[in-house]
Order: C-alpha cells, then structure tokens, then sequence
C-alpha cells in the first residue's frame, strides 16, 4: 500500500470517527429532550397495564356491545335526522370546508412565497423599492398564514358558532379557515422551491411577472399541491367529526350526546360510523392522487 493510500485512510478513519461522535451526540441530545418531554408530560409507561386500568377499559368495551343499530338511531325520525345523515353531513362539511381552504390559501400563498413577491429571476433587475414593498407583502403573508393555522380548528369552530348560530355551517367555516393558514403554508413553500431556470426562460420571453408565475412556476407545483389537498381533505373530515363537540354540525354531535348520557352502544355505533367514513375516504383521496401522478 503506498503513503497515498495510507494518508487517504488515515483521514477517512478520522472523518468516520467525527462522524460517529457527531452523531452519538445529537442521539444523546434528542434522548434527553424524550426524556424531559415525558417527565413534563407525566408519562406512566404502566398505566395502561395496572389491573384497575385493564378492568375499566375492558368494562368501557364489554358495554358497548352490541352496537346500537335501530332503525331510530341511524335514520332518524326525519330527512335531516340520524346518524347516517351526520355521516354524509360531515362528509359535506370537509369537502366544501376544504374547497373554502384552497380559494383562501392561493392568494395569501402568492403574497407569502418569496419567489413571486420580491426574489428570485423574477426580480432580477427590479428596484430596490418594488424589492422592499415585496418583501414587506410576503412577511404580512406569513403572519397571517401563522395565525390562521396557530388557532386550532375546535376554537374556530366555537367562534363561528357564536357568529353564524348553530350548524355545519360554521364548521365549514372553521375548516376553511383553519386548512387555509396550513395549505397557504405549504404552497407557499413549493412555490419557493420551483427550478427557477424555467420561470426565467418564461420571464425572458416577454412575459410579464403574473404570466411567468402562472405558467413557469404553478405548473412544477400542481401534482404536488393537489396531493397535499387531498391529505388535507383526509384531514379535514377526522376534524370535521370534532367540530360537533362545539355545534359546528356533523357525527360529533352524537358522539358528544353518547358520551353524556353514558350510552356506549351508540357511541361505538358512532365511532365505527367515523372508521367507515375514513376507510372510505382514504381509499378514494388515494385512488385521485394515483390518477393526478
């Protein structure tokens, strides 16, 4: 073996071993960040395995069964009555909740991705003003796209009860807005990630700022976009199911109503309803995103 090869090693084993303690150290951080978490957040590892535990749990499951499934509970005495139609009402509530998120977020995503306001070959030669009004465009965007999403959707769903009454409407209202501040966020950022080779050979064909967004930076980012629509639409209808809890409208009414009155056949009625309006749902969101690829 020459003195080259040997020197190669040599640094080679050194950089192994810098490497090997670089990340022996950030184990040892993330394990002491775990192990603060869980004290702060009073974790029991035996809990759930202590004998009152299993017994109580085990008599929660044993009155559930069977499931409550009259024909009073599920149809209702009336069109807009029983369980199934809170199923569909709160199917209705994440799709049009989802539709209001998507009209929300395009434009604050324009006014928050930095690419379409104030950098980037878009801006190559604009002035130091029309670069200071952006950059003042796109930090208003991302506060605003932080406060929409910082407030949980639960805590949406009681303000917009307490403005528009009772009813899905105010849980789509609560969804939309909600989702809006996460999909504005996330378009946001795959707007700044786009190749910027492509928006500028738009822009340096005579197209203006608006044209070479729209046609050199929205197409690299629509598969992506509609993908995490659909996750969001997934999302939204478990949230939909909560947004009852505070009169938003939805299967959560009955969950709540179940959960007073200690009547557990309905409430397993209710939550395998929700597991069925999931399942469905995630096989449908993933059948559109294998035709959007």
């Amino acid at each position: 073996m020459s003195e080259r090869t040997e020197r190669r090693s040599a640094v080679a084993g050194e950089r192994g071993g810098a490497l090997s303690k670089r990340t022996l150290g950030r184990v040892l951080a993330l394990g002491i960040v775990l192990l603060a978490a869980a004290w702060i957040a009073e974790v029991d590892s035996l809990a759930l395995v202590r004998p009152d535990a299993r017994s109580q749990m085990w008599a929660f499951v044993a009155e559930g069964f069977p499931p409550d499934v009259t024909r009073d509970y599920l149809l209702g005495r009336s069109l807009r009555d029983g369980l199934l139609w809170a199923v569909v009402e709160t199917l209705a509530i994440s799709v049009v909740g989802t539709a209001l998120a998507v009209v929300l977020a395009v434009p604050l995503a324009l006014a928050s991705a930095a690419t379409v306001t104030y950098r980037g070959p878009l801006y190559a030669n604009a002035s130091p003003a029309r670069r200071g009004l952006g950059r003042t465009i796109h930090r208003f965007g991302r506060v605003v796209l932080s406060f929409l999403r910082s407030v949980p959707g639960l805590v949406w769903g009681f303000l917009f009860v307490t403005a528009v009454g009772l009813g899905p409407f105010a849980g789509v209202l609560a969804l939309g807005v909600h989702n809006a501040g996460v999909l504005g966020k996330l378009y946001a950022d795959f707007l700044e990630d786009v190749d910027p080779v492509t928006t500028e050979a738009v822009a340096s064909s005579g197209a203006s700022r608006i044209q070479a967004v729209c046609h050199g930076m929205v197409p690299q980012v629509t598969a992506t976009m509609a993908s995490y629509t659909l996750y969001r639409w997934e999302c939204a209808i478990r949230a939909a199911t909560i947004l009852g809890f505070v009169g938003a409208g939805g299967i959560g009414y009955y969950l709540v109503i179940s959960i007073r009155r200690l009547q557990y056949q309905q409430l397993l009625t209710a939550v395998l309803a929700v597991f069925v309006l999931v399942v469905v749902a995630d096989h449908l969101a993933a059948r559109l995103r294998t035709r959007l690829a």
